[in-house]
């Protein structure tokens, strides 16, 4: 459809856009009252289509690639959350609910663009899906205990709530995700699903889009416009924390083959940033507390992509001049 692959183009662009109009809806219309049922259910058919292009089978593939996937375990459940903790109390000390959205975004990596940009690079595709595979599931055990624990007393909720929490946003839809894929493949065969699967990746983004504006619009956020430092404030974090992450996972992978140590670059510094709005929504509620988390997360989207794009442009054009032969 037009309209999807307009979306999915364009995202970064309609990202800013939509929040832009979602916080003007809150200051000049007003708002509107969080309604966890609607933000919730939103959450989740953003979240659904995403996982009907994603294998849970692609986690067997383990044993072929242990030292890329555990490398990437390591950066994204040790590594990533310590980087997300310091950098919080350093600069966001004073706004510890958008040091709350970082440490969420440290625990949530890889996303459907992990298997994009590694492509992008000339990376090992096969490899990319085994962490990305391997990441989902450790996230789902992981995240209900980290959280709570890095969070200190920002957070009510316990292991159990997040638990059930993590369960409807990323377990129902990864399985019935992964039976829908099962169901078209079988009754129309493979290539009929490869040509739906732009179509899925556009919906998912569109439901990306509606939640943000959802969220941005809410009548507590009003705030983001009479202080329009926090964007500055939330930015220097993002951006140390993607340059650590980017430096780190390219440092760790340097004694891996070249396909190999860039599937691990982008399986662990590109984050799972949809998925974190999904989780943060029925997590947090309203009010201004889960208005600046979402902020944070959303202001990633701005420096996620610029800094996944560039990278992909330097690690290219330098492998291609070692492995060109020098022109005399």
């Amino acid at each position: 459809m037009p309209i999807l692959k307009f979306v999915s183009k364009n995202l970064t662009k309609l990202i800013f856009t939509v929040m832009i109009l979602g916080v003007a809806n809150s200051y000049f219309l007003g708002g509107i009252p969080f309604n966890i049922v609607i933000c919730a259910s939103a959450s989740f058919l953003m979240i659904y289509p995403m996982f009907i292009n994603l294998k849970i089978g692609d986690v067997v593939e383990i044993k072929n690639y242990k030292k890329p996937v555990i490398t990437s375990l390591i950066i994204n459940f040790i590594l990533s959350p310590v980087y997300a903790y310091l950098l919080g109390k350093i600069f966001l000390a004073n706004e510890p609910y958008m040091a709350l959205g970082l440490i969420l975004i440290s625990l949530i990596p890889t996303s459907g663009m992990t298997a994009t940009w590694t492509e992008l690079a000339k990376g090992n595709l096969k490899v990319a899906l085994s962490i990305i595979a391997t990441s989902l599931i450790v996230i789902i055990v992981a995240l209900p205990f980290m959280l709570p624990i890095l969070a200190g007393g920002l957070l009510s909720a316990g292991p159990l709530f997040i638990l059930m929490r993590v369960l409807f946003v990323i377990a129902i839809p990864l399985v019935l995700g992964d039976i829908t894929r099962r169901a078209i493949i079988k009754r129309k065969g493979q290539p009929y699903y490869k040509g739906l699967k732009p179509m899925f990746s556009g919906l998912s983004s569109t439901g990306l889009l509606f939640v943000l504006f959802l969220i941005m619009s809410l009548d507590t956020n009003k705030m983001l416009v009479s202080n329009p430092l926090l964007v500055v404030k939330g930015i220097i974090p993002l951006l140390f924390y993607y340059v650590l992450m980017f430096g780190t996972s390219t440092l760790l992978s340097r004694g891996m083959d070249y396909p190999v140590g860039i599937a691990v670059v982008y399986g662990t510094s590109v984050r799972y940033l949809a998925l974190a709005l999904g989780i943060a929504v029925p997590l947090l509620g309203s009010g201004q507390e889960g208005s600046m988390v979402v902020f944070l997360v959303a202001l990633a989207f701005f420096v996620q992509v610029p800094f996944s794009s560039l990278y992909s442009k330097f690690i290219v054009a330098r492998r291609d001049q070692v492995v060109s032969p020098k022109t005399v």
